[in-house]
């Protein structure tokens, strides 16, 4: 009866690692996080490093295991304070905005394996005003004459942009560019603008698809091989853009596209300050967006896909449709309320 309590204890403490391995993992994530190495990769999956709870729930409590009922509830405690800002529930719809309403849909195109018929599809579904897309694998592939007649104002990035992005719009485009940057963690241009005027109001729409973060090749050792830093420092030279822009202009703006980062990196943060990130203001769910492309399942794992906005743009609905259509990346599209601000030929 002592050794099969012994057994029990030793059982009980060894089990009760996993869930206490998990807490520190969280609190160092939250204290000192990382941009390289395992640890930067860890705080990627962290949540679904959460699961292999629920196998030691029924352990625990079958066998009364006390050091490992304490270390779960430990361990639930705190996914319960850190992760579920990235839950959402919904809420009321918000009151309207006093200017006009546009549509927005972003894709990325998996290099091309969406089908010229399957966008054309998921556009008559959702009928959006602009849409923006990555990854379109050249401009003869996706540029149509229904699209063109459907979206006739349009700004497509060249084949080496990011490779293949562009904007269609139903509305005019009255300015655009390519933004080029020069310093060594740029690859090729990432980022494509447009300048829109909607019912004689402009609204910014800026298109992004920042680097993914390196698992090879430069600056990435043998014991750090997963290294966020050129995709990082994209993301602030990004957000530097994105902040000029609104002092140029003074136009209402949305950022949105394919971002390579999930909101537990701190170049979320970097992306995030000072805008609306619009899932966490009226989106359902966990908004998960992408999955490996092997897998072809009809749910996403991460979320680095999103819509943020800038004062003068109320967020109003989003939705992700993460069915397979081809693409690795999901579906999203947004309703916003533009505001009456920003004047067609007044920067």
């Amino acid at each position: 009866m002592q050794r099969q309590k012994q057994r029990q204890r030793v059982l009980d403490g060894l089990l009760a690692l996993y869930p206490v391995g998990l807490i520190g993992l969280t609190l160092v994530a939250l204290v000192a996080p990382q941009r390289t190495g395992l640890m930067a990769l860890t705080q990627v999956f962290a949540h679904f490093l959460f699961l292999p709870l629920l196998l030691l729930l029924p352990l625990a409590v079958l066998v009364r295991l006390s050091l490992l009922r304490f270390a779960l509830g430990a361990a639930l405690a705190v996914f319960l304070i850190v992760y579920p800002p990235a839950f959402h529930v919904g809420s009321a719809p918000p009151p309207a905005a006093t200017g006009v309403q546009v549509r927005i849909m972003t894709w990325n195109l998996f290099y091309g394996r969406v089908s010229a018929a399957q966008l054309q599809a998921r556009l008559e579904t959702y009928e959006p005003d602009i849409v923006l897309v990555q990854e379109m694998l050249g401009e003869g592939f996706v540029v149509s004459e229904w699209l063109t007649t459907q979206y006739p104002y349009h700004l497509i990035g060249s084949y080496a942009t990011a490779p293949g992005m562009a904007i269609f719009s139903r509305y005019p485009i009255v300015e655009a560019s390519v933004p080029q940057f020069a310093e060594a963690h740029w690859d090729m241009p990432r980022i494509i603008w447009a300048r829109l005027d909607i019912e004689e109001h402009t609204l910014s729409v800026v298109n992004a698809h920042p680097i993914p973060p390196r698992t090879f090749g430069t600056n990435c050792a043998v014991l750090r091989c997963y290294n966020q830093g050129p995709r990082d420092a994209q993301i602030v030279d990004l957000r530097r853009f994105v902040d000029e822009i609104r002092a140029q202009m003074g136009d209402p703006l949305i950022l949105g596209g394919d971002m390579n980062v999930t909101e537990r990196e701190e170049a979320y943060f970097d992306l995030a300050h000072g805008l609306v990130d619009v899932h966490r203001a009226v989106g359902r769910g966990f908004g998960a967006s992408w999955r490996p492309g092997m897998l072809q399942v009809p749910f996403g794992l991460l979320r680095i896909d999103y819509f943020f906005t800038a004062p003068g743009v109320r967020p109003l609905k989003v939705m992700t449709d993460c069915r397979w259509y081809g693409s690795d990346h999901c579906v999203l599209v947004g309703d916003f309320g533009i505001e009456e601000r920003g004047i067609v030929g007044k920067p």
